[in-house]
């Protein structure tokens, strides 16, 4: 017996054990743990996307009336620097009080962090970028903490599951990979990612990743900057000059390098792959000197190296404490997308994981489902007060139950993980956006797999998940996907009501309705198994006796 089974045999008779129910559920200490590893290194990416994405926000920052570049403006842009280190703080303090309490409360390896895609929504959708949307930035959070309060209140009083059943199937189904899409958009464009889209004005967007010194950026003619051309305001959205620019950038092939070793460890089964791509292009990217480097020799990158030199330090969160308000003009659509998402990706997290772990029952229900559920709530509440977009249950933590996590122990070391990177914000903040890119349009695709459920033999499930998937990306909202499929299904369900009531009745699809010429994944099966069956019985011996009594009747079975 090995060190690290005494000390297992050891652990299983503490009170600790006791608690989280190991030896019940046949899990050990070491198992755990290698389970939170994987669970953290496989989710770590938050860190640093998550500060960068809720940082284009701008926060609580304002730009100076009186300087020139007004959102753009080198004060602006310091501004929004100290905001992403503090949002590291955030994310890291948010991510880790989260599993803590999944662990302690409801006992389920479930890691939390701040969602991927309601980051994206919260910033791009509802503040805007850098403050330009409609809704202000602390009314956004103020949202964001009634709407944990609301999801609090749906999972104690168990409303939670009827609420499930109302809503339209090809939306829930389709939900989940239209945000994969919208996320894989950001991924591909410059501020968020590797740059390969770009503006354009004739189609909106074209292939770009052209350096620096090949960019075009784009100008917001206001009224100002008619009356005065000094007053004109550019963005970080450029054009691509016409000729020897495009596909010329370094970082985007660097990035483009980072995504292919990540697909290349994912394709093996590697749990750290997303970090192992991150982690190369990043440091390759902290030589200085070189055509892909994070620290140009100007005053910004010698800034930024001047922080990352530190390698250890807490960032105070100054800026992000307790920003509420009472004032939520125009925050009402946002509060009511935040808790669909936050109900529908927590729902589907929840049981797809507990289903894989074996623990739930005929209904679909698993133990401590109600503590689960409100726990996501409370961490949503909990990050709110810093400034966080709704935090939520992870599907990465079906990582961890793969490596054998099965309670709650897991998440509380996934929580101490988080902890230990409090003190690495410099490292952290020094991740470049083409590193992380790759991983956002690795996660967008892992994403689509909700699409295989959609019923896409019957016209109405299929184009109302499509134009739920293809809208948000397209009109840069999650939001607006959301309407646009729940309105659509609504009025084609109304329509048939209308036309049933008056004796129409709808012919209903099935599989059979699929074109002539496709065909499907069982048939599929059947075909290259009757294909192989062929080949084995072209290959046999012709002079073989058995053979050659049972060819008359194999020739009989196949007339």
């Amino acid at each position: 017996m090995g060190p690290i089974d005494k000390a297992d045999e050891w652990f299983a008779g503490t009170r600790i054990a006791k608690f989280f129910e190991m030896n019940e559920r046949g899990t050990t200490l070491f198992t755990e743990l290698g389970g939170a590893l994987v669970t953290f290194m496989t989710m770590a990416y938050i860190l640093a996307v998550n500060p960068r994405i809720l940082a284009d926000s701008g926060g609580p920052c304002v730009p100076d009336p009186q300087e020139e570049g007004g959102i753009f403006g080198p004060n602006y842009e310091d501004c929004l620097e100290r905001l992403k280190r503090e949002y590291i703080t955030a994310t890291a303090i948010g991510s880790c009080v989260g599993c803590f309490i999944m662990g302690l409360l409801a006992n389920l390896p479930i890691a939390l962090a701040p969602g991927m895609g309601m980051n994206a929504y919260f910033t791009y959708s509802v503040v805007g970028f850098r403050g330009t949307g409609t809704v202000a930035w602390d009314s956004a959070v103020t949202a964001i903490m009634i709407e944990g309060a609301i999801f609090l209140v749906l999972a104690v009083s168990g409303a939670r599951s009827f609420l499930a059943r109302l809503i339209p199937e090809p939306v829930r189904l389709a939900t989940p990979a239209a945000i994969g899409a919208f996320l894989a958009h950001l991924g591909l464009q410059t501020a968020e990612g590797i740059g390969i889209v770009v503006s354009d004005i004739a189609t909106a967007v074209t292939l770009g990743a052209c350096p620096e010194d090949k960019r075009t950026p784009i100008v917001a003619f206001t009224e100002a900057c008619q009356a005065d051309s000094s007053s004109c305001v550019t963005s970080d959205a450029y054009t691509c000059d016409d000729l020897g620019g495009v596909m010329t950038s370094g970082t985007t092939w660097m990035g483009l390098l980072g995504m292919m070793i990540t697909l290349i460890f994912m394709a093996y089964k590697w749990r750290s792959a997303m970090i192992i791509g991150i982690a190369f292009v990043t440091i390759v990217s902290w030589f200085r000197n070189t055509a892909v480097t994070y620290f140009p020799d100007t005053p910004a990158g010698d800034a930024r190296f001047e922080y990352f030199s530190q390698v250890v330090a807490f960032e105070n969160m100054d800026m992000l404490i307790a920003p509420f308000t009472s004032d939520l003009k125009s925050a009402g659509v946002a509060l009511i997308t935040f808790l669909y998402v936050d109900f529908l990706d927590t729902s589907g997290t929840l049981m797809g994981i507990v289903s894989n772990m074996g623990f739930t029952d005929e209904h679909g229900d698993f133990p401590k489902s109600r503590q689960a559920f409100s726990v996501d709530a409370l961490s949503t509440m909990f990050g709110s007060i810093f400034g966080l977009s709704p935090v939520t249950s992870y599907i990465e933590s079906a990582g961890g139950v793969g490596a054998g996590a099965r309670t709650g122990l897991t998440a509380v070391f996934v929580g101490f993980f988080f902890f230990l990177s409090l003190f690495f914000a410099p490292i952290i903040a020094s991740i470049p956006a083409w590193a992380t890119g790759g991983a956002l349009i690795l996660v967008g695709s892992m994403m689509a797999r909700s699409l295989k459920d959609v019923k896409w033999y019957d016209i109405t499930h299929a184009a109302t998940a499509f134009i739920t998937v293809i809208t948000m990306p397209l009109t840069y909202s999650i939001a607006y996907g959301l309407i646009a499929g729940i309105v659509i299904w609504i009025i084609l369900q109304t329509v048939f009501w209308i036309l049933g009531f008056l004796g129409i009745e709808r012919p209903e699809f099935t599989e059979d309705d699929i074109p002539k010429g496709t065909v499907k994944s069982e048939d599929k099966k059947g075909v290259d198994e009757k294909d192989n069956s062929e080949e084995q019985v072209e290959e046999a011996p012709a002079d073989t006796p058995a053979d050659a009594s049972n060819a008359p009747k194999e020739k009989e079975m196949e007339a």
